[in-house]
């Protein structure tokens, strides 16, 4: 009957890492075990989505400490990196208990049979010869050194964005290291580790090519300048516009351009460099283009 707390405290867990590291793509190899979960608890597919991708998305878009977005938007506006930390903070705070109660609520009328209740899982009991008791406590692998190792390189890059200037090209050696060493401790050796590992890419191959073919439309749009046609004239009839009017249009503007523009780290230093000024002009504070450049993009991404 406790089923349903675990979206609160996965939720929790995927939004402070979202707000921390920009985690995204990270999610996509945890998705089969948070789909097992899922069974397991009674919850949907679209639930474990919710209390995963989606926190981790509404984490990273209020949240006031992730590198790859508010960090990148305050040192282009030229602002210290934890200006408005506290207001930002009280964003990612009320974002977070919308987005979790939002997901509960679907949660609850959408619970499916858990897993243990099920037929194949008594099925699956008589195939196997004996409880599941007894085949868990035959099969004692070390559950806890394998968790250890998933969350491993999640530390590590979190330490190395914020200290050793990571990227990408790091994040993703990290979570090789972490799968080879998991799979070894895991019991698989070196050749059951490398076939599990070469399975896995072949899942995620058509979403790799949805990705690049996506990446492909943005790419042509800011190359052809016709990214550069959109916002400046934007940023012309924002200049006409009264101070609070100005201020509040930054936000749909922000969040339209995130379509052409999909990458947060992108937009940020294709934007502020035009917005922080226009934000002089206007004699507003700096802050206000930050914070729409941020929950524009937010709205935009989660609802994605």
């Amino acid at each position: 009957g406790r089923a349903l707390w675990a979206v609160p405290i996965v939720s929790l867990f995927f939004a402070v890492m979202g707000a921390l590291e920009n985690m995204q793509e990270e999610i996509i190899p945890l998705v089969p075990a948070l789909l097992v979960l899922g069974a397991g608890l009674g919850i949907d597919a679209v639930t474990v989505v919710a209390m995963s991708a989606g926190a981790a998305m509404v984490g990273s878009a209020f949240g006031p400490t992730n590198p790859f977005q508010a960090g990148i938007a305050l040192k282009l506006a030229e602002l210290p990196p934890l200006a408005g930390a506290g207001l930002r903070s009280v964003m990612f705070v009320a974002a977070v208990a919308i987005w979790i109660g939002w997901t509960l609520r679907y949660a609850s009328h959408a619970r499916t049979l858990p897993l243990h209740r099920g037929p194949a899982y008594a099925d699956a009991r008589v195939a196997a010869g004996g409880s599941v008791r007894e085949k868990r406590a035959a099969d004692r692998r070390p559950h806890g050194l394998l968790l250890a190792l998933m969350l491993a390189p999640m530390a590590a890059y979190v330490f190395g964005a914020l200290r050793l200037d990571w990227g990408f090209n790091e994040l993703s050696a990290a979570f090789i290291i972490g799968g080879v060493l998991a799979g070894l401790v895991g019991g698989l050796g070196m050749g059951g580790t490398i076939a599990a590992y070469l399975d896995g890419m072949q899942t995620l191959l058509p979403a790799a090519v949805l990705v690049g073919i996506a990446r492909s439309i943005s790419l042509v749009l800011e190359d052809g300048r016709i990214v550069d046609t959109i916002l400046f004239n934007m940023v012309s009839l924002l200049g006409q516009a009264p101070r609070a009017t100005a201020a509040l249009l930054m936000i749909p503007l922000q969040a339209l351009l995130h379509i052409a523009v999909p990458s947060v780290s992108g937009q940020a230093v294709l934007t502020m460099p035009l917005f922080a000024p226009l934000a002089d002009v206007l004699g507003i504070s700096r802050q206000l283009p930050v914070l729409a450049y941020q929950t524009g993009t937010g709205a935009v991404v989660s609802s994605l």
